[in-house]
């Protein structure tokens, strides 16, 4: 009986972390440098992202985003046009920030411009 018990905890605990609705209509942000779009985020569900570079340019397009859990993400696409995919496994992604440049690393020093860090919802 105590393995039932602790099975349906586990079941219980995985549904209540599902989101709401997959039909819900997903997180998205766009950078355009006014000649065109350069790249765009969608994140579904809390949980998937999708980030395209738009264009072939020697730009980078990156997505910053922190989980309920407290990490820190950085995905990236580019130089060249092609899209990337990322998920969370545990929490849920609460905000997002998404930048362009030569390298969208915080970290790598270089000029990168950035929208609003904004919440997901």
């Amino acid at each position: 009986m105590r393995r039932g018990t602790l099975g349906a905890l586990l079941v219980g605990a995985l549904l209540a972390g599902a989101p709401a609705s997959a039909s819900e209509a997903p997180w998205t942000d766009s950078v355009d440098d006014g000649r065109g779009a350069l790249g765009d985020v969608a994140i579904s569900g809390r949980r998937d992202v999708l980030l395209c570079d738009l264009q072939t340019d020697d730009m980078r397009i990156g997505v910053e985003y922190t989980t309920s859990i407290g990490r820190h993400l950085l995905i990236e696409a580019g130089p060249h046009r092609g899209c990337r995919r990322d998920s969370v496994l545990f929490g849920e992604i609460r905000e997002a920030m998404l930048c362009y440049g030569y390298d969208v690393n915080p970290e790598g020093g270089s000029l990168r411009w950035c929208n609003d860090r904004r919440q997901v919802r």
